[in-house]
């Protein structure tokens, strides 16, 4: 990569941006209750005392290129666990510089004081979260397309 992101939470004036994101990248496949519930951790995640929810942003030169975020539930056929790694996007202008990566990376420092398993889905990126040592738990399917549902750290 060629400049390293400035990765922190997400400010008050990303949110819309990054809903706007996240709306067009899966949100819109899945149902309105979801959707509602993906604004809700936004605006949670926007109140510096909570701790999940949280958003981050990646920038490049003080533009957004990417985000990511802890919630406390992502899958809703799986309401027994979590937290959740969740909304990893990086923008396609930005990809293929370790944006994604760096990310996942920040999100899981976040995580590691909450002394709990995180988890996550993916549908196309299994080999990057096994490279950042994740574990594959399940294979199943969710809003019609097969997913790959991991654990951090491997229990």
């Amino acid at each position: 990569m060629d400049e390293l992101p400035d990765i922190s939470t997400l400010r008050d004036t990303e949110a819309e941006l990054a809903a706007q994101w996240i709306y067009q990248e899966w949100a819109r496949f899945e149902s309105a209750e979801t959707w509602a519930q993906n604004r809700r951790d936004i605006a949670d995640a926007l109140d510096p005392a909570v701790r999940v929810p949280k958003f981050f942003g990646a920038r490049l030169g003080g533009e957004l290129a990417g985000i990511a975020s802890i919630v406390p539930h992502d899958l809703p056929t799986r309401p027994d666990l979590g937290p959740w790694l969740a909304n990893v996007l990086v923008l396609p202008a930005w990809r293929r510089r370790g944006i994604g990566g760096a990310l996942v990376k920040y999100v899981m420092d976040y995580a590691a004081p909450l002394q709990t398993s995180i988890y996550l889905y993916t549908f196309d990126q299994v080999e990057l979260y096994q490279r950042l040592g994740w574990q594959t738990l399940e294979q199943d399917r969710y809003v019609d397309r097969p997913i790959t549902l991991m654990r951090y750290p491997p229990g």
